[in-house]
């Protein structure tokens, strides 16, 4: 790196005219002013913890809105797929036929618990009570 030159024969002059106009201001008044100027500053900042927090609040809020509206839309089309999901099943045919679906009424409790043990159907002589009494 030392042996690269921007001009030839002029570097000397060219290092003291960099050196004079980077270099740092020779009077105390700059040095005094420019304390002032950042003690100003940091007198002006809060360094509490809620203070960082102030600058939170509407980007939070905001958050809050959409999410809060995503989780109502997401909920009211839950419903809504639930309700045309009832719609449907009562508007559909059974899949078992009407006459396993209802069951006429029996006399007492004493023939339901006998069909009901030897798992036959009203239909079956064989399963009726009269011919299961002992």
């Amino acid at each position: 790196m030392s042996d690269l030159r921007l001009f030839q024969n002029d570097d000397d002059e060219v290092v003291r005219g960099l050196r004079s106009l980077y270099a740092a201001p020779a009077g105390d008044g700059y040095w005094n002013e420019l304390e002032s100027r950042i003690m100003a500053r940091v007198a002006d900042v809060e360094l509490e913890w809620w203070t960082e927090l102030d600058r939170w609040v509407r980007p939070a809020m905001i958050a809050a809105a959409v999410l809060l509206m995503a989780a109502g839309a997401a909920m009211f089309r839950a419903h809504k797929l639930e309700s045309d999901i009832a719609v449907d099943n009562m508007l559909a045919a059974p899949s078992v036929p009407v006459s396993t679906a209802i069951r006429p009424a029996l006399d007492n409790d004493r023939d339901a618990r006998i069909r009901y043990l030897f798992g036959c159907s009203p239909q079956e002589s064989s399963c009726s009570a009269q011919n299961n009494k002992r």
